[in-house]
């Protein structure tokens, strides 16, 4: 049977929830390990061209267009949304129970990127809020 699986890295929508579930009491702890979130409207965007597109019969990796360290990207996010919580940057830290390194949360080989960017589906989000 033709396929194609669309496999993408984590969304922007979920970083609050990444930060709550890493929280103990005002502190975060998240790893350092590479970080490449996608904004919910690209991926449905990458979605909808592999639906329509002649079967790949294999992945198509898509990813956000900017890449960062996992702690940063939630500390500028707690930052943007005025939360005050602090995130240290944590090594041994984990993601809903497993290790993150540098390969764990980005593409591996070649991917499509997005073309929001931070600044824009936040600025997005807060505007549909």
């Amino acid at each position: 049977m033709p396929y194609t699986i669309v496999r993408s890295t984590q969304f922007f929508e979920f970083l609050g929830g990444i930060a709550d579930s890493s929280a103990i009491g005002n502190v975060i702890r998240i790893s350092p390990g590479l970080f490449q979130p996608i904004a919910s409207d690209d991926v449905a965007a990458f979605v909808a061209d592999a639906a329509l597109a002649a079967p790949k019969n294999g992945i198509v990796e898509i990813a956000g267009p900017e890449r960062g360290p996992f702690n940063e990207i939630v500390a500028r996010y707690l930052k943007a949304a005025g939360d005050p919580r602090e995130v240290v940057r944590d090594p041994d830290a984990r993601y809903f129970g497993g290790k993150v390194d540098d390969r764990s949360l980005v593409p591996l080989g070649d991917a499509r990127l997005g073309r929001i960017g931070f600044d824009e589906w936040f600025r997005r989000s807060r505007e549909g809020a």
